[in-house]
């Protein structure tokens, strides 16, 4: 890819809860940004570390970028690995701005789920591409590498060879871990290039 394919700054949100990978989810895509030539700067992850703390990170990437973080209606990819910590981070979104959200539920308790409430209506959200990451890593044997579907599903709608975002990966995961991760990252980005992922009205 080169420097001319984005030519205006992109903003992309990454959040979820503690212990889902979302600062080397940041990393990633930073490390494609820096293999396409390009400038990039991301926040530090904010929120609480802890297992089940909300977390969010942001990466901005162009040919020149001058901040690490845009406010409310200004970014224009969030990727959420959390149901709820993707509707509490959606005013983030521009106008036209497209949200990826993982089809997990996590309660107040620390009961992790894959559907959420039975009166919970996805339809309700534009510009929200719900994704079935966590029911697929578990299907593989591949829990701890929903980050890398989210990636994956994030790689569909932007601009980049498949080629940078894989040396992008090799240059921040231990290779042991890398099979897996880039399984799942296939995974997620057949999601959205097959288009399964259509909203859901729980009845």
């Amino acid at each position: 890819m080169s420097r001319s394919t984005i030519t205006t700054e992109t903003s992309v949100m990454f959040t979820g809860v503690g212990g889902q990978g979302i600062l080397l989810a940041g990393d990633v895509l930073a490390a494609v940004a820096i293999e396409a030539g390009l400038d990039v700067k991301k926040s530090e992850i904010r929120g609480l570390s802890r297992r089940f703390g909300s977390l969010w990170c942001q990466v901005r990437l162009g040919e020149e970028v001058h901040s690490p973080v845009r406010g409310e209606g200004a970014i224009d990819f969030l990727v959420s690995l959390e149901m709820q910590e993707g509707l509490r981070r959606r005013p983030y979104l521009k106008p036209g701005g497209t949200a990826l959200i993982n089809r997990l539920w996590i309660d107040s308790n620390g009961t992790a789920r894959s559907a959420p409430p039975a009166d919970f209506d996805e339809t309700k959200y534009a510009g929200c591409l719900w994704l079935d990451g966590t029911e697929t890593t578990r299907r593989a044997d591949r829990m701890r590498c929903l980050n890398f579907f989210m990636l994956g599903a994030l790689a569909a709608l932007l601009p980049f060879e498949e080629a940078t975002w894989t040396a992008a990966i090799e240059s921040v995961v231990q290779p042991r871990f890398l099979p897996a991760n880039l399984e799942m990252f296939s995974a997620g980005s057949d999601a959205v290039l097959l288009q399964n992922a259509p909203p859901r009205k729980t009845k």
